[in-house]
């Protein structure tokens, strides 16, 4: 600090000796003259050397420059040398040693399982968000700090996200619509870059995809827009079908709102749907009760039990010989028959963008919500098998991935 603050003092100084090399102390301006020789022309004098062999300074009184415009000039002129000093003390201060740059920090919070009960953040889409935040420059522990949260049932994003938002995060980063719901009921200030939001618009987080207003952006999975395909593909796999059941998450605004346009759907291509809201075990075996009362040949799974949750609804599929399809390829991987849907991680990946445009000063009311480009049809071969369906050409070709 001395060491510094003396720097500053000498450049200072520096800085106003400057100025008064062009202006003495009586508000003179120096000039400085070769010797002129010419004794004999009439009015034209030799200057008076000054000892050190500098000639004297040439007063401009004739000028016009009054001794009071001079002791203005030359006030003005030390103010301007103190101005440069005091930026540079301040912009020293802010480079005091010991005192580190402010590290950004975000919160991420998701409704997803862990990939282990030892490290939550193995999971593929925390992996894919610190992937992309690495492609912008910011690296964890050392220019950014990443505080996780991963609920395990709805009810304890609230208290999760306010923990974050007290503890001065710079942002919030939330998979899924239940948990960027819960974000924004906790904070409208504070900024928001939802992921694998069903429906931004239905779900109240935005006031448009182009111009989303307030503290909340999104990336979309696609939302309604896929129901079609998914009817589309069932259908394919199960010419004879004739009813489906719509198993969903009634805690999941998005997955609430894709009731209407699926049932209208479904009406038109002349198939029956029901719809059975599943947010525990319990409700699940109530769900395939629905499905076999109303004689559905195939059910949509769009709820959210976790890994083992899918690996009881790919078993209890298989003991009601149910035609079966998933939002996401995790559930065909634990045993469903297949699943159509955005590719998951490179949205969380993307979402580093938006991170990085808000660190910046980009307010998330100027980021337009992102629709995905990149769609999976993943199908098990094995299941299949084990219900004894065929897949027909028309749908093997689209497969991006046989399990």
């Amino acid at each position: 600090m001395v060491i510094g603050v003396s720097v500053i003092s000498v450049r200072a100084l520096l800085v106003v000796l400057k100025l008064h090399r062009s202006v003495d102390v009586v508000g003179v301006v120096h000039r400085y003259h070769a010797p002129v020789h010419a004794p004999n022309r009439p009015g034209v004098t030799e200057p008076r050397r000054a000892p050190w062999g500098i000639a004297r300074p040439v007063q401009l009184r004739d000028r016009g420059l009054t001794r009071q415009t001079r002791r203005a000039l030359l006030a003005r002129l030390t103010q301007a040398g103190l101005l440069v000093a005091g930026s540079e003390f301040g912009a020293a201060c802010d480079r005091l040693p010991g005192q580190a740059a402010r590290v950004p920090r975000i919160g991420w919070v998701a409704n997803i399982a862990p990939a282990g009960p030892n490290d939550p953040e193995s999971n593929a889409f925390t992996v894919a968000l610190v992937a992309g935040l690495s492609d912008y420059g910011y690296i964890l522990g050392q220019n950014l700090e990443m505080e996780s949260r991963f609920p395990t049932e709805a009810s304890q994003n609230a208290e999760m996200i306010g923990d974050l938002v007290r503890s001065g995060v710079d942002v919030l980063v939330t998979g899924g619509t239940v948990a960027t719901v819960a974000a924004k009921a906790a904070t409208s200030t504070l900024p928001i870059v939802g992921i694998n939001i069903g429906d931004p618009l239905g779900s109240g987080l935005v006031q448009s995809l182009p111009r989303p207003g307030g503290n909340v952006t999104a990336i979309s999975n696609g939302g309604a827009e896929i129901i079609g395909k998914w009817l589309e593909l069932l259908r394919l796999v199960e010419p004879a079908l004739r009813g489906v059941t719509y198993m969903y998450n009634p805690a999941n605004a998005s997955k609430v709102a894709y009731w209407g346009p699926l049932s209208t759907l479904a009406g038109a291509s002349g198939l029956e749907a029901v719809r059975a809201a599943v947010l525990t075990f319990t409700d699940l075996d109530v769900a395939f009760e629905t499905a076999d009362a109303k004689e559905a040949e195939a059910f949509i799974w769009d709820a959210n039990l976790g890994g083992e949750g899918q690996t009881r609804v790919a078993t209890l599929a298989l003991s009601h010989h149910l035609v079966n399809l998933g939002t996401d390829s995790t559930y065909p991987a634990a045993g469903g028959l297949m699943s159509y849907g955005p590719v998951y991680p490179p949205m969380y990946r993307r979402a580093a963008y938006y991170v990085d445009r808000i660190l910046k000063g980009t307010k998330p009311a100027d980021l337009p919500v992102e629709q995905p480009t990149v769609f999976e049809l993943v199908v098990n071969r094995t299941t299949a098998g084990a219900l004894g369906v065929t897949i027909p050409d028309e749908v093997a070709q689209q497969v991006t991935n046989w399990i």
